[in-house]
């Protein structure tokens, strides 16, 4: 394809800056603009249109700042008790783990002695056992739940984080 090499150095000064032409091609653009004097001018006038444009100071209206920084005050505010929220979880979950582990090694002689004593096969009190142990957890989770349900239909939010 065929450009119009005016045209290229005017694109090339439009979308990396008059004083930094793209890597791709810098020795044709600054050959370009040291021959052509109308190529030249659009660069100056681009370079002349940038500082002018950075000179300008824009001020934000004060009520706008203020409101601003309050919502990301309080966006800082949500995330830090989200990252609070999230360690709390993961200590319960890992004290719960270390506990599940510590109880299982003790109770399992003791369901191991109760399946002697009063005769059942190994299936029956393997059902116990595991219902015995993991029962409790699921009794707290579905409490649990239900109250996170309960506190966020109270609050009007869907959306317990």
């Amino acid at each position: 394809m065929t450009q119009d090499p005016h045209q290229h150095a005017r694109e090339l000064i439009a979308c990396a800056g008059a004083e930094k032409p793209q890597p791709v091609q810098p020795d044709w653009l600054k050959n370009h603009l040291a021959d052509c004097a109308s190529c030249r001018d659009y660069a100056d006038a681009a370079r002349q249109l940038v500082s002018s444009l950075r000179s300008l100071a824009i001020a934000a209206d004060p009520s706008l700042v203020r409101n601003t920084q309050l919502q990301v005050r309080l966006r800082a505010a949500q995330l830090q008790q989200q990252r609070e929220r999230l360690l709390l979880v993961w200590s319960c979950c890992s004290l719960i783990t270390l506990f599940a582990i510590v109880t299982s090694a003790a109770l399992w002689p003791g369901f191991q002695w109760l399946r002697d004593w009063i005769q059942v096969s190994n299936l029956v009190w393997e059902i116990g056992y595991v219902t015995f142990w993991i029962g409790p957890a699921i009794a707290a989770s579905i409490l649990l739940f239900a109250r996170g349900t309960h506190l966020a239909v109270r609050n009007g939010s869907s959306h317990q984080a």
